[in-house]
């Protein structure tokens, strides 16, 4: 193929890119481009707390003494433990100094009034090792306390009840981070991540499928 034929279609190419990029569609476009991603760096760069839950039943062995359970002197045949994971999913961290304090919006596990714990803990083994937490509990809450709640770090706490109430949620707000919010599942997680990149692409193909049609060139009579 000629030299020149070659230059000429990327010089064709080049100057369409070009005319496409400083068209009004092309810049909508970059500035569309510009705010999501500056808005998904500003989503990411504070705190984001996340919570997760998780119930299991508890049975002691029907007729059995190998295994009890055995709860302030008292044995129970069944419980149903939750354990409930707060987590900093977000790339800075969060000081226990910035969460709002006892008697405002704590950071707590609210508790249903019909719904009796028998008692609760930190899970040190899910806990992540470098968060000192302490847990204090209120007449309808328990507050988890914290020094600092790195990216990436979680606390799990343990609540053991006869009460079957898979609910439990946290609450609580601080510096930059207005609500707690429960983490998604893996699959929901999944359908979200196709739906957003589907969404998009459909999103810049219309619009350069418009442009692409204005501008073509009119057939010769």
């Amino acid at each position: 193929m000629n030299p020149s034929c070659i230059y000429n279609r990327q010089s064709k190419a080049v100057r369409a890119l070009w005319n496409f990029l400083t068209s009004p569609t092309g810049a909508f476009l970059i500035a569309v481009s510009a705010i999501l991603i500056g808005y998904y760096q500003f989503y990411i760069s504070r705190p984001i707390l996340k919570y997760t839950t998780e119930t299991t039943e508890i049975s002691s062995a029907s007729g059995s003494d190998d295994f009890k359970i055995h709860i302030n002197g008292k044995d129970y045949p069944k419980l149903y433990k939750t354990a409930v994971t707060l987590s900093n999913t977000g790339e800075d961290a969060l000081a226990g100094s910035d969460v709002s304090s006892l008697g405002h919006d704590p950071i707590r596990i609210p508790i249903p009034p019909r719904v009796k714990i028998l008692y609760y803990g930190i899970n040190n083994a899910e806990t992540s090792s470098d968060v000192s937490a302490k847990l204090i509990k209120t007449d309808n809450a328990i507050v988890i306390e914290f020094n600092y709640l790195n990216p990436d770090n979680q606390i799990t706490v343990n609540m053991y009840s006869e009460d079957n109430y898979d609910k439990f949620e946290i609450l609580g707000s601080a510096v930059n981070v207005n609500r707690i919010t429960q983490a998604w599942s893996p699959e929901q997680t999944r359908k979200f991540i196709i739906g957003t990149i589907a969404g998009i692409i459909l999103f810049y193909t219309l619009f350069i499928y418009l442009y692409v049609r204005r501008h073509k060139p009119l057939p010769r009579i």
